[in-house]
């Protein structure tokens, strides 16, 4: 269980405003599915989520639950591949997926059905050269 102190509100804040991005308040809460009051007490670190609000966070940063905590307690950096002890390490190239994984994520839904229409033709091609 995560102790909530002053530094893990602060790593949530900075998270949040990370994933938001350059989107507003407003329709970062509509994907989450919170009030932009919600999501706007967590950057000021007047509030903290509840459990199923973290998950849909750790979603959409391509991470595990237990990776958000790790993150949250200051084990674990946003934009390394270092996680503490008990979890192992992640390589590089997974860590990027993850955090491609967590872009798309983001997107509108006909930007990620452009990206997912690019992937299948990429798989398509790459399974033609295998045979």
């Amino acid at each position: 269980m995560l102790v909530v102190n002053a530094t893990s509100k602060q790593r949530l804040a900075n998270l949040v405003k990370e994933l938001r991005g350059e989107r507003s308040q407003r329709s970062f809460a509509k994907l989450l599915r919170v009030s932009n009051q919600a999501v706007q007490n967590w950057e000021k670190e007047k509030t903290w989520p509840d459990e199923e609000n973290l998950q849909r966070l750790a979603q959409l940063k391509g991470w595990t639950q237990k990776q958000l905590q790790a993150y949250l307690a200051g084990e674990l950096q946003a934009d390394e591949g270092v996680i503490c002890a008990d979890m192992g390490e992640i390589s590089e190239r997974t860590l990027n997926i993850q955090q491609l994984l967590a872009q798309v994520r983001m997107l509108p839904f006909q930007a990620a059905a452009q990206v997912a229409q690019a992937a299948l033709e990429t798989m398509a091609i790459r399974g033609e050269k295998a045979s």
